[in-house]
C-alpha cells in the first residue's frame, strides 16, 4: 500500500465520524481521477459533474460501510460506476439511437483529429463500452487487474483478456486510420 493509498484511508476514517475538512481533503485527492472515469464513461461534461456531485455524496453518507477490502479511490470509482451506470440506463430509455457511430464530416478536417492524441481518442472512441472502460482502468486510473476484477465483479482472467483484447483493437483501428505501431 503506497502512502496516498494510506492518506485515503485516514482521510476516509474521519469522514466517517464526520470531519468535513478531512471530506474536504479527500474530494481534493481524488477527485480528478473520479472524473475523469465519468466523463469517459458517460461522454458528457455536465453529466460527469452531476454524477460527480452525487458520487462523494455517498461517499459523505457511506463512509462507515467501508470495509477496507480495496483501495479508498477504487471504492470510491465503484460508487461513481454504480452512479453512471444507472445514467447511462435512464439515458438509454431515450437514446437507443446514440448506438449509431456519428457520421457527420463536420470536424473531419481539424489539426486535433490528425494528432497523435487525437487519433488515439478518435479509435478509443470506436470501442466497445466494455473495451473502452477496461482501458480507462488500467491506464488511466492505474488500477491494478485484481482492483478491477473486484470493481467489476469480473474474474481476473476476464481482466486480462479484455485488456489483451481492447489493445488489440485499439491497435486494429490505429491501423484502419492509417497509424502504424512504430508512430505511437
Amino acid at each position: 500500500m503506497n502512502n496516498k493509498s494510506i492518506d485515503e484511508l485516514d482521510l476516509l476514517e474521519k469522514v466517517s465520524q464526520g470531519d468535513e475538512r478531512s471530506f474536504n481533503e479527500l474530494f481534493q485527492l481524488t477527485h480528478r481521477r473520479v472524473y475523469i472515469y465519468l466523463y469517459c464513461l458517460l461522454r458528457d461534461k455536465q453529466i460527469a459533474e452531476d454524477v460527480l456531485v452525487e458520487t462523494y455524496l455517498e461517499v459523505w453518507k457511506g463512509a462507515k460501510k467501508f470495509k477496507g477490502y480495496s483501495r479508498v479511490l477504487t471504492w470510491i470509482i465503484g460508487i461513481a460506476r454504480n452512479l453512471g451506470m444507472n445514467e447511462l440506463k435512464k439515458r438509454k430509455k431515450f437514446e437507443d439511437i446514440d448506438n449509431f457511430q456519428n457520421i457527420s464530416n463536420e470536424n473531419m478536417f481539424n489539426e486535433e483529429a490528425f494528432s497523435r492524441d487525437g487519433l488515439i481518442k478518435k479509435a478509443i472512441e470506436q470501442l466497445s463500452f466494455k473495451h473502452r472502460e477496461i482501458l480507462d482502468l488500467v491506464f488511466f486510473q492505474e488500477m491494478s487487474y485484481q482492483e478491477i476484477s473486484e470493481l467489476l465483479n469480473i474474474p481476473l482472467n476476464t481482466v486480462k483478456t479484455r485488456v489483451f483484447y481492447a489493445k488489440e483493437l485499439l491497435k486494429a483501428i490505429l491501423k484502419t486510420m492509417g497509424v502504424e505501431k512504430d508512430e505511437l
